[in-house]
């Protein structure tokens, strides 16, 4: 089954608030399996337990795949784009690489996550941090205005990625750089996950090739992958709709196991041409 970008979008919206509202993670027990805590997944995806630690206490969601900021290189001064902010946990890190005289800017389609992230914010005591409600594929920034961009486990979500890629060329500054963590794959995704609603609004991965591929034609130079890690099989299999579906289906578990087991965290890479 096909499913319109409208429908992934609500999916996403829905499934999104509903972790910002009952602190439950995306990749936690409520839908992909795994860690039972957001702190639990974040430390499994590349979070170190001293960066948790200084953070707001509703920042971390265990929405992640990866952390970007531990290899975005941020310096002082600089402003940094987070392409679907979340809970803030993203932001509030760059935050204190770019230090007072540095910016900030969350991007996030959830009310109630940037309802969230702006109490957090306000917690923390962060005032060089901001949060704007919006889509990524319409990005509420002036053009060439951000040093960095960086995002966690988040274009896989949306059903337009070229427009996100473009939007992000645009608003970043000649030599500016994209550094984002996304699930990938050199497997395609199993018709059964790309016609479950439920997964396609969660954590489904991007095919390797087509993930470069994407960030070529949108205009970027140097992109890669610079590193990657295994992404928890678990945490796909343990899905309720794909148990429900191998209960009814036994025969496709070997076929969803490799797929699953295929799939890494990777850290991309990119820049805008100076």
């Amino acid at each position: 089954m096909t499913h319109s970008k409208d429908q992934v979008r609500q999916a996403v919206r829905d499934r999104y608030a509903r972790a910002a509202t009952e602190s439950t993670s995306c990749c936690g027990p409520s839908c992909c399996g795994g860690a039972d805590t957001g702190t639990a997944t974040s430390e499994a995806v590349g979070y170190t337990a001293a960066e948790l630690a200084q953070l707001p206490a509703d920042a971390d969601l265990g929405l992640g795949c990866g952390n970007p900021t531990a290899v975005a290189s941020l310096l002082e001064g600089q402003t940094v784009l987070d392409l679907g902010s979340g809970g803030g946990i993203d932001c509030f890190l760059a935050a204190k690489q770019v230090g007072p005289t540095g910016k900030v800017i969350g991007v996030d389609m959830t009310p109630e996550m940037i309802a969230r992230a702006r109490a957090n914010a306000a917690k923390g005591g962060y005032d060089n941090v901001e949060f704007r409600l919006g889509e990524i594929e319409a990005l509420p920034v002036a053009d060439a205005t951000v040093d960095v961009i960086i995002s966690n486990c988040v274009l896989n979500l949306s059903p337009e990625k070229g427009r996100v890629l473009a939007e992000a060329h645009r608003v970043l500054k000649p030599g500016g750089r994209l550094v984002i963590s996304d699930m990938v794959s050199d497997r395609e995704v199993p018709a059964v996950l790309q016609g479950n609603l439920d997964a396609v609004a969660a954590c489904l991965p991007v095919h390797r090739t087509r993930y470069l591929d994407e960030l070529r034609r949108a205009g970027f130079a140097d992109a890669r992958i610079s590193s990657e890690r295994p992404y928890p099989a678990d945490y796909i299999l343990a899905d309720a709709g794909v148990r429900t579906f191998l209960d009814d289906h036994p025969e496709e578990q070997a076929d969803l196991e490799a797929f699953a087991g295929s799939i890494g965290g990777a850290t991309l890479e990119a820049r805008r041409p100076a």
